[in-house]
């Protein structure tokens, strides 16, 4: 079952409403996937106009093993809402990692909201490359409720014109030796607008914490906006927390550098930002 708490988020108490699609997915104990799972969410050419509420679930038994490639596949070139409510617990000494992607541009408005549950010694690795999209917004919990969980959030995302990208994290460390790293970055160009809000939390008796977070943004232009918020709330005094955010363009003396050793201002451009 799926743990309907109360919750102020009106995108999530309208997916808890109308829901009516979506799936469960249980790994059972000692076992682990050979081969990547693919989930393929497929739009059709004549969504418009519609909100589409989907509730999944995916649990990761005790000793077990699961990578998913979450692949986005939108036919419709109207615009359309797609609201998601995702929960996921790690068992003991479980593994899980997904890639979010894209086949294509899309003016639709995408919101997803992901609860993650990781008990001991769990490792979940969240990897966001979903560039492309109108407006999309991933809203990630995680609760690292027994020692030794881990938990990431990395995000490589490359905006064009008029499109959207807002990534929103809390992780909250509720127990003693447990790890976390969160890593975004953008490359921005045209009026393209990335937005991170990252907040740690650390738990009074979550001693000996490991705890990273850095946000960059690399803006192509003067319309590209980035706007970053990352947050620190601890408790705990033995603990190893950082976190850090900078925003700049493309360093014209690499550029000049570059372009003395022959390469042209183009190349050398598309050079630097594949480096950052």
């Amino acid at each position: 079952s799926i743990d309907f708490k109360i919750n102020k988020n009106p995108l999530v108490c309208l997916n808890h409403a109308l829901a009516d699609d979506g799936y469960s997915l249980e790994i059972e104990k000692n076992y682990k996937f050979k081969k990547i799972l693919v989930i393929y969410n497929f739009f059709t050419s004549d969504i418009k106009n519609k909100i589409l509420n989907n509730k999944n679930k995916i649990k990761v038994s005790e000793n077990s093993e699961l990578h998913i490639l979450e692949y986005t596949v939108n036919e419709s070139k109207f615009k359309f809402i797609n609201n998601v409510y995702e929960n996921i617990v790690l068992e003991k000494n479980s593994k899980f990692k997904n890639l979010f992607v894209q086949n294509n541009k899309s003016d639709g408005f995408f919101y997803k909201f992901i609860k993650n549950k990781l008990f001991f010694n769990s490792d979940y690795s969240n990897l966001i490359f979903s560039s492309g999209l109108k407006f999309n917004k991933f809203d990630i919990e995680c609760d690292l409720v027994e020692e030794k969980s881990i938990c990431n959030i990395l995000s490589a995302l490359f905006l064009k014109k008029n499109e959207h990208q807002e990534i929103k994290s809390l992780v909250n460390h509720l127990a003693p030796n447990c790890k976390s790293n969160q890593k975004i970055k953008n490359v921005l160009s045209s009026d393209s607008k990335g937005v991170y809000q990252g907040k740690i939390y650390v738990k009074e008796i979550a001693q000996k914490t490991d705890a990273y977070q850095l946000s960059k943004a690399l803006l192509l232009n003067d319309n590209a906006e980035f706007n970053s918020k990352p947050e620190l709330e601890i408790y705990a005094d033995d603990v190893k927390c950082t976190h850090g955010s900078t925003s700049g363009c493309l360093d014209e003396n690499s550029i000049f550098y570059l372009m003395s050793r022959g390469i042209k201002r183009n190349d050398a451009e598309k050079l630097l930002i594949n480096g950052f």
